[in-house]
């Protein structure tokens, strides 16, 4: 490298260092012109291009640089980045594996090398990746975050938490870790200092530029102001809206409107159980309707009852994001609908190439996705009030009743008895089976000073496993309640999970996660469920629920309201009475299970949202009325 190229080279890293990349970009161009094989030109040139999130071009650069220096070991680093956000994982492994066989030493490269491992679910491999990070460099904070992540992901939440909190204490600002750290927290119910960190998470998190998975933060923050920047932060870094594409050429109009449902869920799962007749019940006369699977699933009962209702069932999971958008471009899909949003598994970043002209959010995630790529997210007037649209990026598709939900749930014929469980047959049982995540101390309380309140009541819960089991027992002993009051149900087969519902009484709903699925599921089965309504759309999820089964008398508006309603079902056996009898008379006389009338009112959503782009509008907020 002659000396003006490396002066120019070294200012071009400055202003990498400053973020600048426009003067970064130049300076490199200009360093090209005078050393055109310089290896680490390209290098640099196809960092930017990474950062600026054009992943062709920033391939094409990294080949060149090694193309010119095949013993440039950051440089097979920095392409394994780039084959990993190309989901390439396999090659991005390969990438690592030669950096590391050129430096030994380096210990950025064994992170990202678990990182890819993770992608790949081979989490044990994983982990000795980032312990041998961590044994050349022992404060590696991104290695400690990524170790988490593993161990989470093997069960091992005990350990995932000291590797979380050993990431924070080597380097505050990294992404993802305190967010990990608290979510891990929430998911075992430790609630150990955790409304504490929660209050200042959300001030370090406006303060600073850190990013956070905003799933399971839904459960935390009742404020859709503050889950909308949850969510925007994180869209913004990790999906970015990808320009590679270039704009989608307008066509003629379909004579049938060619929907794609995109999913990791198309198995046993909550979304496939609420949706499985909606796919059955299209209007295959205007529609055509499309799978596009992510996941190996094995071919259930659920699984296969799906493939039965598209017209193709796509498997996309070995297909990177790119080659999936470029698919659904050429097979002319007119509305693609994301039923994953910001989950594990979804695939955001087809969506975020333009995979369709029109792009819907649905059912898999409640809440903005804060993405500018994504226009309409599919709600009704209850989950999302018209006040509530400043905190949606998307235009709002407000049906009568937003839940989709499947009228053929089959319950089992088996009848269980309060004994099965375990509870005293006198027992009034109100009960919960929401995920453990959405459970906080606050909402516990409550539940305590019900039970302390009713005589002979118990609380049914489910468990995922005996840390979630004896986190809660220890909290419903430290309430000075006597520990057989607490009851724990297995995973079951659906049917019988469904069954189970007819041992009790009560449901009572989390907040500001309310339940959705297990809701509809208590519902179905002729359970009552008691809600306690938000501000979000998780949190307003309920109330939607019983809204359209014309129930609003089981709808709090305050966790005064809440506690008072849930003591006086269950002292007041005439009100009790009453409300079952009135879920028994509405089950199957209102919107809420009626699959062919929701059917109808979604596939106006979807004539009109394509018609808008047909005639060159923009989106707008849809009000679809009842027919």
């Amino acid at each position: 490298m002659n000396p003006q190229t490396g002066h120019t080279l070294n200012i071009a890293v400055q202003s990498l260092q400053r973020d600048d990349l426009v003067n970064a970009e130049r300076l490199l161009k200009q360093a090209l012109k005078m050393s055109p094989k310089e290896s680490e030109v390209y290098r640099l040139l196809a960092v930017i291009y990474a950062m600026q999130t054009d992943f062709i071009l920033a391939l094409k650069m990294i080949d060149k640089a090694l193309q010119h220096n095949q013993k440039n070991g950051l440089a097979y680093s920095n392409k394994g980045n780039i084959l990993r956000k190309l989901n390439l994982p396999h090659e991005a492994l390969k990438s690592y594996d030669k950096a590391i066989s050129l430096d030994p030493n380096y210990i950025e490269v064994y992170s990202n090398r678990g990182n890819v491992m993770c992608d790949m679910r081979r989490y044990e491999e994983a982990i000795e990746s980032y312990d041998e990070a961590i044994r050349l460099h022992s404060h590696y904070g991104l290695a400690h975050n990524g170790k988490g992540n593993a161990l989470k992901k093997l069960g091992h939440f005990n350990l995932a938490l000291k590797s979380y909190e050993a990431a924070v204490q080597c380097d505050g600002s990294i992404d993802y870790a305190y967010g990990s750290y608290l979510e891990t927290k929430m998911n075992i119910c430790d609630w150990v200092d955790l409304d504490f960190h929660l209050q200042e998470f959300r001030k370090y998190f406006i303060e600073s530029k850190v990013k956070a998975n905003p799933f399971y933060f839904l459960a935390a923050y009742d404020d859709p102001e503050f889950n909308q920047l949850l969510a925007t932060r994180y869209t913004q870094s990790e999906h970015p809206q990808l320009l590679n594409l270039g704009e989608i050429t307008p066509t003629l109009k379909n004579q049938k409107i060619k929907i794609g449902y995109f999913s990791a869920d198309f198995r046993d799962h909550p979304v496939a159980f609420l949706t499985a007749e909606l796919f059955e019940l299209h209007d295959k006369n205007k529609f055509e309707i499309f799978a596009f699977s992510e996941g190996d699933h094995p071919p259930g009962e659920m699984n296969l009852r799906l493939k039965k209702s598209f017209d193709q069932f796509i498997d996309i999971t070995n297909q990177n994001d790119q080659e999936v958008a470029e698919l659904t471009r050429a097979m002319g899909i007119d509305i693609a609908i994301d039923m994953g949003g910001l989950t594990d598994n979804s695939r955001m970043g087809v969506f975020s190439l333009r995979a369709a002209p029109v792009q819907i959010s649905y059912i898999g995630y409640l809440g903005a996705v804060g993405a500018e790529y994504i226009d309409y997210l599919v709600a009704d007037a209850v989950a999302i009030p018209e006040k509530y649209q400043t905190f949606y990026s998307e235009k709002i598709i407000y049906l009568p009743s937003f839940q989709a939900n499947d009228s053929k749930r089959r319950i089992s014929e088996k009848i269980f008895t309060k004994e099965d469980f375990g509870i005293p047959s006198e027992s009034f049982v109100y009960c919960c089976f929401n995920n453990s995540y959405k459970i906080n101390s606050k909402i516990f309380d409550v539940w305590c000073e019900v039970l302390r309140s009713v005589q002979n009541s118990v609380l049914f819960l489910y468990a995922e496993n005996d840390l979630v089991r004896n986190n809660l027992q220890t909290e419903f002993q430290a309430r000075g309640l006597e520990k057989e009051r607490l009851i724990f149900g297995e995973r079951m087969p659906y049917p019988e999970y469904l069954a189970r519902y007819r041992v009790a009484d009560l449901f009572l709903d989390t907040s500001p996660y309310n339940a959705g699925t297990t809701a509809s599921d208590a519902l179905w089965a002729g359970l009552p469920v008691l809600t306690l309504i938000g501000e979000t759309f998780s949190g307003r999820m309920g109330a939607s629920l019983l809204t359209a089964i014309d129930l609003p008398e089981l709808i709090a508006y305050s966790i005064e309201e809440y506690k008072n309603l849930a003591i006086s079902f269950a002292t007041e056996p005439k009100k009790m009475q009453a409300i079952r009898n009135k879920l028994e008379e509405n089950r199957l006389s209102t919107k809420l299970f009626n699959s062919v009338e929701f059917t109808k009112t979604l596939e106006a959503a979807y004539i009109e949202a394509y018609d808008l782009y047909q005639n060159d509008l923009m989106p707008e907020n849809i009000y679809i009325n009842e027919n």
